[in-house]
């Protein structure tokens, strides 16, 4: 190999770094075209060039996602008019395993505003093109096989059985920490607990924040056939009371109500709870036929419930939820099928009115009714659902309202 020919070979390879060596051929073509180098030297080139370097394998990312497309009805009663409405969502995650103990995930959602409860868009606007947020960032240490820490923006740390406190869409930010332990005899312990952060203020140094601990227990049979999982969290916010109501509560102008109680606009209570929760499962060995011709068929039946008591006052600081679901415990394949129904009852001042359910009466508080939702799996990765929501107010003028979903969903 000549002088020019080596001098070349090193240049390429220091200004290449490996995991761009695929540009080297069209640089090595530009030169070729240019008559500084012929086709055979740079034959001898790429020969002579290192493999290109690839991420290793636990450090490859993974893309996983889901889009949602549905009809919605809102009958609301404090409205002069029923609203229909075409709507759909886009959620894109990646999971990346840094190695053994380190992993890292981070995911996108649409959305039409920062709420923190809703994900969905509208069809609305002109055809305009609709907003991609951060969804979710975090990263996870894994301390031990019963010991793992995360950090950032994550899925809600908390064990729950339903969306009486928390709508699903909320992802908290802040520090968590979950343990686990065997107890023997088919017993488990768990538990779970963190520092969230509500609120920065420039202007302030008490800035809002919530501690929370929620210890627990599950329990599976022998035979698998049965399982009980059950939990008790506490709740405790710090700088809360006396200061500025936060941001995303209930829409007014959308017929909801901001029930809980303010001074001059601030709370007047803490809001520090208990709240203790359970869910027991049975999955039927023998599959019990519904409905003949139509082939459904029964697997599984479960029972959960939940109570939430605010610590800081005395009046109107309670609320609960029970449900009933039955079919398949998973609606994965098709002809799969689950009917979840339950009742609920949440009075003003047992909980912030920025966190529950959006879609059951705006999130408020101070509200009782029930809730009716059918999952039916069409293919892998595919299906559909139909939830309905009866809600009324517990006081006040406001009236009552029916709200009927139907979602495609698809996973990928």
């Amino acid at each position: 190999m000549t002088l020019k020919k080596i001098m070349l070979s090193l240049l390429f390879f220091a200004a290449v770094p490996p995991a761009s060596a695929g540009e080297m051929d069209t640089l090595l073509d530009r030169l070729v075209e240019k008559n500084i180098i012929n086709s055979s030297e740079a034959g001898e080139i790429r020969a002579s060039a290192p493999p290109a370097a690839a991420l290793p394998p636990q450090q490859a990312l993974k893309l996983r996602g889901d889009m949602r497309m549905r009809y919605q009805l809102n009958d609301n009663e404090n409205k002069q008019y029923s609203r229909h409405r075409g709507r759909y969502r886009l959620r894109l995650g990646f999971d990346a395993k840094i190695n053994d103990r380190v992993s890292g995930a981070f995911g996108f959602a649409s959305g039409s505003g920062a709420d923190p409860r809703s994900t969905m868009l509208t069809f609305t606007d002109n055809h305009g093109k609709k907003n991609i947020y951060i969804d979710y960032a975090f990263a996870e240490y894994k301390a031990s096989d019963t010991l793992s820490v995360t950090a950032g923006r994550s899925k809600n740390p908390l064990w729950l059985t339903n969306d009486l406190l928390w709508d699903g869409d909320i992802n908290p930010e802040g520090l968590s920490a979950r343990v686990t332990s065997a107890l023997g005899g088919n017993w488990k312990f768990f538990g779970n607990a963190g520092y969230l952060v509500l609120n920065e203020l420039s202007n302030d140094p008490q800035d809002p924040g919530l501690l929370f601990a929620q210890p627990g227990l599950s329990w599976k049979s022998a035979g698998g056939v049965y399982d009980f999982k059950a939990a008790a969290a506490v709740y405790a916010f710090s700088h809360l009371k006396h200061s500025a109501a936060l941001a995303y509560r209930p829409s007014v102008a959308e017929g909801y109500q901001q029930a809980n109680t303010l001074d001059a606009g601030n709370y007047k209570y803490g809001y520090d709870a208990f709240s203790p929760e359970f869910e027991i499962n049975a999955n039927i060995r023998n599959p019990v036929r519904l409905l003949g011709a139509l082939g459904c068929k029964v697997s599984y039946l479960g029972v959960f419930g939940n109570y939430v008591r605010s610590l800081d006052h005395g009046s109107n600081n309670s609320g609960w939820i029970g449900g009933l679901k039955i079919g398949q415990r998973k609606v994965e394949a098709p002809g799969e099928w689950q009917l979840r129904y339950s009742l609920r009852r949440l009075e003003k001042d047992a909980w912030l009115d920025n966190y529950p359910d959006s879609d059951y009466y705006g999130g408020s508080t101070s509200v009782k009714g029930h809730e009716a939702r059918l999952a039916l799996g069409l293919t892998r990765g595919a299906g559909l659902e139909f939830d309905y929501y009866s809600a009324k107010p517990l006081s006040g003028n406001l009236k009552s309202e029916r709200l009927l979903q139907a979602d495609l969903n698809i996973k990928f």
